[in-house]
């Protein structure tokens, strides 16, 4: 049987900690345990927690900047991370992770597990055979190198895979695409001089639920950050000391600027209208096969306060709008009439048969996860 760690229980703990044999069972004699410090951030405010998956970055920037924030975050790439934090990097093909409903590990060991979609995917798919920048080399003489060509025809499908993702908030930057390629209209171009460098680099977003990024410190004074043939007044080729930018993942790193406006604006960001409309599950407690004696014993675990995490993590992927009035609705035994209005909370956004579908959804998602870990 299973050894239990304190009284935790998510994921993160069991995976930590409970798998080892010399396993004590107690947080504070258990040398291996690495997950508290983790499991804090996200506990100080769930009702404002996100999981986001930001692809194709070894510069784990915008993952930090989002981790700041209290997000669960991670970078993805098949490069080692440099950004300090392989607890955060999960060094693998971002394709299998982009539906969520995924297992994958992070670089020091640990295994995560991700039920329902991802709450926002930010991506930097490579972008060396489609970018504007390297038209002349596709064409020699006036005609197209087929290798070259098949070669971003291959970095397109990855760009759809990632734009066509089952996700509600998706943001993709790369920089401005050659037509030849016949990616889709982008959503809007930024600069990093509008973020507090000063530089200019012409960078392309494609949005999906997401808003225009809004500049945050634009600067007058700014330079080209690429010295890709720019000349001065008197026709000389402008040099630029002390940076590497002919490095392709130097220049290809996101500016610090931009990541913190990435996520300060992204996550602060509401459900979009047309989400906040959707129906909500009506299923009877016999779809999800939970019986009275077996609802009880799921009530209990939650009134116990031993499997705090567990609730929180199921009401959020039954409904994250609704989700502490799910719990409340259950710690606190109180119907949807004692609920409708909270002087915390607000008023539910759900009318009495919808709230009652999801909090069903709740129990069963809450079940999945109990049974997960043999409870």
């Amino acid at each position: 049987m299973r050894r239990k760690c304190h009284t935790c229980l998510c994921q993160t703990c069991l995976n930590t900690c409970c798998n080892r044999k010399n396993c004590t069972g107690k947080k504070e004699a258990c040398e291996n345990y690495s997950g508290f410090r983790q499991l804090s951030i996200f506990e100080q405010d769930a009702g404002h927690h996100m999981r986001v998956l930001v692809a194709c970055e070894e510069s784990q920037r915008v993952c930090i900047e989002f981790r700041r924030l209290g997000h669960e975050a991670y970078s993805c790439d098949i490069e080692p991370c440099s950004g300090g934090h392989p607890e955060w990097h999960i060094q693998a093909d971002v394709l299998p992770l982009l539906d969520g409903e995924c297992n994958f590990e992070t670089v020091d060991g640990v295994v995560h597990r991700i039920d329902g979609k991802w709450d926002m995917i930010i991506a930097f798919p490579p972008c060396t055979y489609m970018t504007n920048a390297g038209a002349v080399r596709m064409r020699v003489k006036g005609e197209i190198v087929q290798e070259r060509y098949q070669k971003a025809m291959e970095a397109k499908l990855f760009f759809m895979r990632i734009m066509s993702a089952d996700c509600e908030k998706i943001a993709i930057e790369n920089p401005v695409p050659m037509k030849l390629i016949g990616l889709p209209p982008y959503t809007q171009i930024i600069q990093p001089y509008e973020f507090g460098h000063p530089y200019s680099k012409r960078t392309c977003l494609w949005l999906k639920g997401l808003p225009k990024l809004k500049p945050m410190e634009i600067l007058e004074y700014h330079e080209p950050y690429i010295n890709g043939g720019c000349k001065d007044a008197h026709g000389n080729y402008r040099r630029f000391q002390g940076r590497k930018e002919r490095d392709p993942k130097t220049r290809s790193k996101t500016f610090p600027g931009i990541a913190r406006a990435m996520s300060e604006q992204w996550g602060e960001v509401s459900e979009p209208i047309s989400l906040q409309s959707h129906s909500a599950p009506r299923h009877s407690w016999q779809y999800y096969g939970i019986s009275k004696e077996r609802y009880r014993q799921l009530t209990e675990y939650i009134l116990s306060g031993r499997y705090t995490s567990v609730a929180r993590q199921a009401a959020h992927t039954a409904n994250k709008m609704i989700a502490e009035y799910l719990i409340k609705s259950i710690v606190e035994n109180k119907s949807y009439d004692k609920l409708e209005f909270d002087e915390k909370l607000g008023r539910i956004c759900y009318g009495r048969t919808d709230f009652y579908g999801c909090r069903r959804y709740f129990i069963a998602c809450f079940d999945k996860e109990m049974r997960r870990i043999g409870k």
